[in-house]
């Protein structure tokens, strides 16, 4: 026993066990008696010609009988039709043959590893149900492969594998168990790809991976449950990917991808509901979908990062839409991430940063409707879109720190009219960190806005409410108002002495006490009781009462509010 000269099988001096060919079995060609006989040493049979040009898969109709295998005698070899040497491990393993007919293995007892690299298997491989060790299957050109329900106990490698499927079906891996890693790194896929229920124990490796399914479901994991990382990084996907219930204990990486021609399938790229893993979620390094990137109820053990992703939303849906989700540790929206689509974030609970610095200028309105964040780092209202809706939004702090008058750009900014919580949220927020002013300046825009979406009269009522005593959070504006006024009145009063009511009394003149006659509510001194003006001087005393009562409203009307709100902190 002995290798061939050409790296390939040399069966000259073959004295292996159970050597008789089954009856059923048709007369072995040349090529097919080399792997027969190489089967129970588990030796590789190498049918290559050493032109790589020719020996290219996709050339496979030149290659001559010399290379060629029905598939009926690597089922047979698969299935035990030959015993192994003692002490060796038989095996399946093939390079660079031409497979003609279906690879039939359904619900077999696979004892041995399944090789077949760099092969052209024309027809479909069945696996459906069937129990197998490793099968690899690396660089081969294959029609469909069908293993829904397999146990794979080993590992399972598609990497370079190209795959022409049927109308329905190219990969079927529905309901598969892989004990160790699926491994289909730059896989090459005519038609879907199905893991639906999928159980790898490890590692689903996907990168680079091309599946064309346009307007359908391209690649399709729901519910698949994945012991370590889901690696799809850099693959391009024309279809949908659908996820929704997918499980990953460790990583799921998606960094490069690209999603396009989803729009038949409702205008969404990539459906995750209430998808799962428990590491980090990387959408980034020029991730980009055509169509809605869904993550509704989905849960990030780790970051969930879009840096530099570019989002285009289909009609009038949001390109990216995430309510309900959770991400523990920080949601990164940073360094060029573009979204032509609202990005809707609904009631997201982040455990650490909602990082927005560098987002892409340009790009729809963002949506944060009841969504709780530890830390926003914005960089400043400048960071933010044009529209924004913040209505029940949460958080504990903004980095970096701004005044409150230069965070009222963001508060404008909302979508829809005036809306009480985001001012309210954010007032009590620099309340907390003890800057009464600067939560002063929100409150005061809150009422500035209020009163602006009003009738005519009531924006009128409210411009003077607010430069009177700032909508009540300025009381003592009123007050200094008042001093002058009363000064003014004592000043004017002064030089234009009102005429004594009855002259025969001996009344002695005021002006400041006359003044406070006409102006201070309740309060009563007699001068007005002694003294009429005349004239204008009449108007002037007529209309001081009416401002009097005016302004000793809003003053106790502002120390009311002031007093009310004292012991008020951060909403919970």
């Amino acid at each position: 026993m002995s290798a061939g000269a050409d790296g390939g099988w040399d069966n000259a001096t073959v004295e292996a066990p159970g050597d008789d060919v089954p009856d059923w079995l048709p007369p072995l060609s040349r090529a097919e008696r080399r792997l027969w006989d190489a089967f129970p040493y588990g030796a590789t049979v190498e049918y290559l010609s050493g032109d790589p040009d020719l020996d290219d898969p996709a050339r496979a109709a030149r290659w001559g009988e010399e290379r060629t295998i029905r598939a009926a005698v690597i089922a047979a070899l698969a299935l035990g039709a030959r015993r192994p040497v003692p002490g060796r491990t038989a095996g399946v393993r093939i390079i660079g043959a031409r497979v003609v007919g279906q690879i039939d293995l359904r619900h077999g007892q696979i004892e041995v590893p399944l090789t077949l690299r760099r092969c052209r298997i024309e027809d479909t491989l069945r696996l459906d149900e069937a129990v197998a060790k490793s099968i690899d299957l690396t660089g081969s050109h294959t029609g469909r492969i069908m293993a829904e329900g397999a146990h794979v106990r080993g590992s399972l490698k598609l990497n370079d594998v190209r795959v022409v499927g049927g109308p329905d079906f190219a990969l079927h891996l529905d309901e598969i168990t892989v004990d160790t890693d699926l491994a289909a790194r730059a896989l090459h896929c005519d038609g879907p790809l199905c893991l639906i229920g999928a159980r790898i124990g490890a590692v689903l490796d996907l990168i680079r991976c091309t599946v064309h399914y346009p307007g359908k479901i391209a690649v399709n994991l729901g519910g698949a449950q994945i012991g370590r990382s889901l690696l799809f990084g850099y693959a391009h996907i024309r279809g949908q990917l659908r996820m929704p219930g997918a499980q990953v204990d460790g990583m799921a990486l998606f960094s490069g991808t690209e999603i396009t021609d989803a729009a038949a399938a409702h205008g969404i790229a990539l459906e995750g509901e209430n998808f799962t893993t428990g590491g980090d979620g990387l959408f980034d390094k020029g991730f980009r979908a055509e169509g809605q990137v869904a993550l509704i109820g989905a849960n990030f053990g780790g970051v969930l990062s879009f840096r530099d992703a570019h989002l285009v939303s289909v009609g009038s849906s949001a390109a990216l839409h995430c309510g309900g989700m959770q991400v523990a540790r920080g949601l990164y929206l940073t360094h060029g991430f573009h979204a032509e689509g609202e990005v809707r974030l609904v009631g997201v609970r982040i455990g650490g940063h909602l990082d927005l610095v560098g987002m892409a200028p340009n790009r729809g309105p963002i949506t944060l409707y009841h969504a709780a964040a530890a830390t926003i780092r914005d960089g400043g209202p400048e960071t933010w879109p044009q529209e924004v809706l913040l209505d029940g939004l949460t958080y504990n702090a903004f980095d970096p720190y701004l005044p409150g008058r230069e965070r009222l750009a963001l508060l404008r900014r909302q979508h829809g009219g005036y809306r009480a919580q985001p001012y309210e949220f954010m007032a009590a927020y620099y309340r907390a960190l003890g800057h009464e002013e600067d939560a002063r300046a929100v409150l005061i825009e809150k009422e500035r806005v209020r009163r602006t979406d009003g009738r005519r009269w009531d924006r009128f009522v409210g411009m003077m409410f607010g430069t009177l005593v700032g909508y009540g959070y300025r009381p003592m504006r009123a007050v200094l108002f008042s001093i002058l006024i009363q000064l003014a009145a004592i000043g004017y009063f002064t030089v234009d002495r009102p005429t004594q009511i009855r002259p025969d009394e001996h009344v002695v003149y005021y002006p400041a006490l006359y003044a406070a006659d006409l102006f201070v509510p309740i309060v009563h001194f007699g001068q007005v009781d002694a003294f009429q003006s005349h004239g204008f001087a009449a108007v002037v005393a007529w209309g001081l009462p009416y401002l009097g009562w005016a302004f000793g409203i809003a003053i106790v009307a502002g120390a009311s509010r002031a007093l009310a709100r004292g012991g008020s902190g951060l909403p919970g």
